[in-house]
């Protein structure tokens, strides 16, 4: 694929980042109580029993540790577009990657509706590296689909 040089010099461009989330750096993840929903936290535990009452989780600088095991985290983008997307989830990408290069991220498309029809990508260091700081949602795409029937938390 060819590329402007704008693309180029927007590829190229490095944000600023915390210490924290410079590649190869290090996350320490401390777990802290379990948070219960805000409210109709019985239904809501009901509903997703895998996923509520999670940990509450505070992330520092860490000292070289790396996760010993790889996770999978997926990220969904809802609502408007915004000029950041892209970036975002590459943060999300890089950050994981330096914890356990075996580590995946799955961005499910059109936002929540994504999630609910398993439609979904794993983003691998070319398809990241084709949107890296190019703005916008174009990635994943957004949605604005509402999760409310029990259909779709099933």
């Amino acid at each position: 694929m060819e590329i402007s040089a704008l693309q180029a010099a927007r590829k190229a461009y490095q944000p600023k980042l915390p210490a924290a989330l410079k590649k190869g750096a290090s996350v320490k993840v401390a777990k802290g109580a379990n948070l219960p929903a805000f409210a109709d936290a019985e239904k809501i535990a009901a509903l997703f029993p895998s996923t509520s009452n999670m940990p509450d989780l505070k992330f520092s600088a860490g000292e070289g540790e790396k996760l010993a095991k790889p996770i999978h985290v997926g990220v969904i983008l809802s609502g408007g577009q915004a000029p950041g997307g892209h970036n975002v989830i590459a943060g999300l990408y890089d950050g994981i990657k330096s914890l356990n290069a075996g580590s995946k991220l799955f961005g499910f498309k059109g936002g929540p509706s994504g999630l609910v029809d398993n439609d979904y990508v794993e983003i691998t260091d070319e398809f990241m590296d084709a949107y890296r700081n190019t703005g916008g949602f174009d990635m994943i795409g957004s949605g604005r689909t509402k999760l409310e029937q029990v259909e779709q938390f099933e």
